[in-house]
């Protein structure tokens, strides 16, 4: 499966909290690298993490552009996160909507996901 639609599914499934369709995505060992630097190897951490990310944050990705390199081994989604924070972090009120840019960066090989990098303009 081209790398666009394996992003196109993953980014879906993130959104509707699919983990069994983000399992089938990405490989067993795969990396996820948080916007605050953690990073956590294998399927099992990285779909805790995502999870709790996710929840934690009421979050959404929208509104987005990507973009595949030449070889087709990486991509990127250029949008937004939304979402309420649930956890009153210190950059934003407990319950407050938010709207921030972020970009993923995932890499492919073999037709599984191996990477998933998430990045964003502030910290939650």
């Amino acid at each position: 499966m081209p790398i666009r639609q394996q992003m196109s599914e993953a980014i879906e499934a993130l959104n509707q909290r699919d983990f069994a369709a983000i399992e089938a995505l990405f490989d067993a060992e795969a990396v996820l690298d948080m916007p605050d630097g953690k990073r956590v190897i294998g399927f099992g951490s990285l779909r805790d993490t995502l999870s709790a990310f996710l929840l934690r944050h009421d979050a959404r990705f929208a509104n987005g552009v990507s973009m595949i390199d030449e070889a087709g081994l990486r991509g990127a989604f250029d949008g937004t996160i939304d979402g309420r924070d649930h956890s009153g972090a210190a950059s934003m009120e407990k319950g407050k909507r938010f709207s921030l840019p972020c970009v993923l960066v995932f890499e492919s090989e073999d037709e599984h996901l191996t990477r998933l990098s998430i990045y964003m303009s502030t910290a939650l």
